[in-house]
């Protein structure tokens, strides 16, 4: 048996396949296997394959040997997430995408290609204006490469602690020197500080939240044997600014083990991890992997969202890139490719979801062969999203941290919170700059039970703007107000006690809340006659009414206040009577005195007004 067989034969059989059948033998395994490597090769000129070489299975000793160690950047240091502004793309010719996307990205972004020479960057240049490329937006890296794999061995970008951008530098876990130098490379073409991260490490295997938690597979200690989990973590912490390093099992039990196969951040508390059919070989470990990430904290504090595209048994559509408000999706042709599309539309409202076609592979695809480059001069919004059910009573207080990256001041007016009420308008309140960095705005308090939607919006003086979260009003947070508040006290009634018919009188009425809110005042005069609900009146204003009752009685009066939340306080009663008319209570003991003493009655009868006093009686 040759070298080169062994070789295949070790990876066949320590890595395994995913979905290769139980039933093959292995001698069909490591034929499949140089029929797909061979094919690659003549297919792929130029560059050297995802997965090892056999020439190169025998120089694993040689990673890392050009690796230069330096300091890590000042503290803190923050590493931003796929979904952040990006200014452009690198890639690397020759191409593992199409022209398609190549000119779509350029719509949009710097397209950086990295040429190995003048010729090289002509040729690209005139394929480039060939194929409807926005040359405007193309530059070009002049520097030997070995393979197309960008996102595996291109620059990581962070912001040190003085706000300026620098580049980290991982030891590539392949032993292609060329391809480790480009981190390198681009930073000194740009004028941008490097840092180099002595880990091993791929970028494929590597996704960020933007805010210090960060996922990769255990492929990270494997490569990495000389060190403990806690020395690597104090590494990710010192050089990209991760408190939180989870590194999770492969899901997939792929060969290249890399998370960007099964799993991609999409925002900071949103996860998507592929969900396949029941027949793949590791089903159960990919949604053990879904149930993980659904009991793991987010940055946010809450539990993440996890959402789910479907790729039957190889589909590779999470392996997809996003550039700003843009998603590129690799599709097959597959049956399944609209339910891809539809699942990344629902999950990420308000972006732009594109599906192109290629040499893809379930665990190679575009975002394998291509690499975000971070805004330099972001506008970079921190804030932890009100959520759930909020109480309040002075309004619902929306903080954020703002880092105009380009040095160049906020537009205060044009700095704020949009928010609006379910069915509602938009609205803005301006942002208050408080002291390093933060500024605050206030939603008013709504009534119990309201949702609220909102999102932050920033403009500097740079021109860019930016909102939070990153798509805007398409996919804003979202809360439910209630009110923390207290009801006015029981109201105070003063009036007479006793009055008569048709006669006005005066009631006063003093209602304090204990948090000086304004009130309504709930009058119920007991006489059919309601007050409801009148005001608005300060809070301990003395209320002054005036009622008349229009028969006689006993009645009882009944007020109570409420606050402008509608929280209401207790009822008070005040009593009052009203006779009869006095005349009439005079005519009654008249009538008892005629009939004591005849004689008198005798002498009113001469008179008219007797009569009219009987009938009255």
């Amino acid at each position: 048996m040759n070298k080169k067989y062994l070789v295949i034969i070790l990876i066949i059989l320590i890595v395994g396949t995913s979905n290769a059948s139980s039933t093959k033998t292995n001698d069909t395994i490591i034929n499949d296997f140089l029929e797909q490597h061979e094919q690659w090769l003549r297919n792929n000129p130029g560059s050297l394959p995802i997965w090892l070489t056999p020439e190169e299975q025998s120089r694993i000793h040689e990673i890392g040997k050009t690796f230069i160690p330096t300091e890590s950047p000042p503290a803190p240091v923050r590493q931003p997430a796929e979904f952040e502004p990006m200014q452009g793309v690198l890639i690397r010719y020759p191409f593992g995408i199409s022209y398609d996307i190549i000119a779509e990205m350029s719509e949009d972004v710097e397209v950086v290609t990295i040429v190995a020479n003048t010729a090289e960057k002509n040729y690209v240049t005139s394929e480039y204006r060939d194929n409807g490329v926005d040359l405007d937006h193309c530059s070009f890296l002049v520097a030997p490469s070995d393979s197309y794999w960008t996102r595996d061995y291109g620059p990581w970008f962070i912001f040190n602690g003085n706000d300026e951008q620098g580049i980290v530098d991982h030891i590539y876990n392949r032993p292609r020197p060329n391809d480790d130098l480009i981190p390198i490379k681009y930073g000194n073409w740009q004028g941008i500080p490097v840092y180099g991260l002595g880990l091993e490490h791929s970028g494929g295997n590597y996704m960020t939240d933007g805010q210090g938690i960060a996922v990769s597979t255990s492929l990270v200690w494997t490569e990495n044997p000389g060190m403990t989990h806690e020395e690597i973590n104090q590494i990710m912490k010192d050089y990209c600014g991760i408190d939180t390093y989870n590194v999770v099992p492969d899901a997939l039990g792929e060969y290249i083990q890399h998370i960007d196969c099964w799993a991609k951040f999409l925002a900071p508390d949103l996860i998507m991890i592929i969900k396949t059919s029941p027949s793949h070989s590791h089903y159960d470990d990919i949604e053990e992997a879904a149930e993980y990430f659904e009991n793991q904290t987010s940055c946010y504090g809450t539990s993440y969202k996890v959402k789910r595209v479907y790729t039957h048994l190889s589909e590779p559509y999470i392996n997809c890139l996003i550039l700003n408000n843009k998603v590129l999706v690799p599709i097959t042709g597959s049956q399944w490719d609209d339910d891809a599309i539809n699942s990344f539309e629902a999950a990420m409202p308000g972006y732009e979801v594109l599906g192109f076609t290629g040499s893809w592979a379930s665990t190679d695809a575009l975002h394998c062969r291509t690499k975000g480059i971070v805004d330099r001069y972001m506008l970079y919004i921190e804030h932890t999203p009100l959520s759930g059910d909020q109480y309040t009573h002075e309004g619902y207080d929306i903080q954020a941290k703002i880092f105009p990256y380009s040095g160049e001041e906020l537009i205060s007016g044009s700095t704020g919170v949009y928010w609006k009420v379910e069915g509602g308008s938009w609205e803005f309140v301006e942002m208050e700059s408080l002291e390093d960095n933060e500024y605050h705005a206030l939603i008013p308090s709504q009534k119990d039970g309201t949702i609220v939607n909102y999102y932050i919006h920033v403009e500097d003086n740079s021109g860019r703007s930016e909102n939070h979260p990153y798509i805007g009003s398409s996919w804003a947070h979202s809360f439910t107000a209630y009110i923390d508040n207290e009801g006015p006290e029981i109201p105070d009634i003063n009036g007479p006690a006793n009055g008569i018919i048709e006669t006005e009188y005066k009631f006063t009425f003093t209602v304090s809340d204990p948090e000086d809110d304004n009130i309504y005042l709930y009058v119920d005069w007991d006489d059919g006659d309601v007050e409801e609900w009148i005001g608005l009146y300060y809070s301990g204003e003395e209320i002054t009414l005036n009622h008349t009752f229009s028969s006689e009685g006993d009645y009882t009066i009944k007020a109570k206040a409420k606050d402008i939340y509608d929280a209401e306080s207790p009822e008070v009663t005040h009593d009052i009577n009203i006779p009869r008319l006095k005349v009439y209570t005079s005519i009654q003991i008249l009538k008892r005195i005629i009939e004591r003493f005849p004689l008198l009655e005798r002498f009113l009868s001469l008179f008219s007004l007797y009569n009219k006093l009987i009938y009255i009686s």
